[in-house]
């Protein structure tokens, strides 16, 4: 049963990458709906019916080419489904199973991690295509976040037992908001103070925020350092590549914050326990 469950978790998250893929493709041009009209070929502008628009399997029966017109659809398409219903059903397992003993805030957990997988896989294609990270992922997004920290707290640690839970929940996030939109915001003035251009994007700053509304301060810190550490290596690899400055640091982020989202314990216990005993001993020895 538990195959049959991850499997199903599997097709669901196809469902969505197709939405999504309508998502990346519209939200980042002005005034386009994401609702209306429906799919159509981008080359052609023909409609596309429901039997050619089955995530990831249509892509395959039609060579990848749009049945009107052939032109070639960009990988993009079948890759942004397959790592929604990979990313789902990684989510599933780690936060669901086993699913015959599952509770509440397994449940929370579980929606939350997949909500966040699919705005960060919006906000990685459209900031690598088109530089922007949209205000309708990452604003509402944070309305979200004081909303949902409020009616489930445990997503965040209680700083002040003493006062209703509710209020420690929506503590958490604001506090995750400020300390995740200010790190990025901070370093955003200082490389503009040094480098004399801009440093970082305000749509970094608002998606960084957007992810402390979720998983609160301590998190978001991680997210930065790994997120810094990640673009540096593919950075300069691809500066030697293409000659080209400019950094999307969005998809570092989504991929920091994916580590993140299934790692948070362990990388709590690397930075708290494991990195101080580390320097302690080569200090002292």
């Amino acid at each position: 049963m538990e195959y049959f469950y991850l499997i199903t978790i599997f097709l669901f998250g196809l469902i969505i990458g197709s939405f999504l893929n309508v998502c990346i493709y519209r939200l980042p041009r002005e005034g386009m709906s994401i609702i209306k009209p429906g799919s159509f070929c981008p080359s052609c502008r023909t409609p596309i019916r429901w039997y050619q628009n089955i995530p990831l399997f249509s892509f395959i029966f039609l060579g990848g080419k749009c049945a009107g017109c052939s032109a070639r659809i960009p990988w993009r398409y079948p890759l942004a489904e397959f790592l929604t219903g990979a990313l789902f059903t990684i989510s599933a397992y780690w936060f669901l199973m086993p699913f015959v003993a599952v509770d509440g805030e397994q449940i929370v957990r579980f929606v939350v991690a997949i909500y966040l997988v699919s705005i960060l896989i919006v906000a990685t294609f459209v900031d690598i295509e088109f530089r922007i990270i949209p205000d309708e992922l990452t604003i509402s997004g944070i309305i979200l976040a004081l909303v949902v920290s409020a009616l489930f707290p445990m997503l965040h640690k209680a700083v002040f037992p003493f006062l209703p839970s509710f209020v420690n929940g929506l503590l958490g996030s604001l506090a995750g908001i400020i300390v995740g939109g200010g790190v990025v915001y901070l370093v955003g003035v200082f490389g503009k103070l040094v480098f004399r251009k801009e440093a970082m994007g305000f749509g970094d700053v608002k998606l960084m925020a957007f992810l402390g509304g979720f998983l609160g301060w301590e998190a978001t810190l991680y997210i930065f350092i790994a997120a810094c550490f990640i673009g540096s290596i593919i950075g300069i690899t691809l500066y030697f590549i293409t000659k080209d400055h400019y950094i999307a640091f969005g998809p570092y982020i989504a991929l920091a914050a994916l580590v993140v989202i299934f790692f948070n314990p362990q990388l709590a216990d690397i930075v708290f326990r494991w990195y101080p005993e580390f320097i302690r001993g080569v200090f002292l020895t």
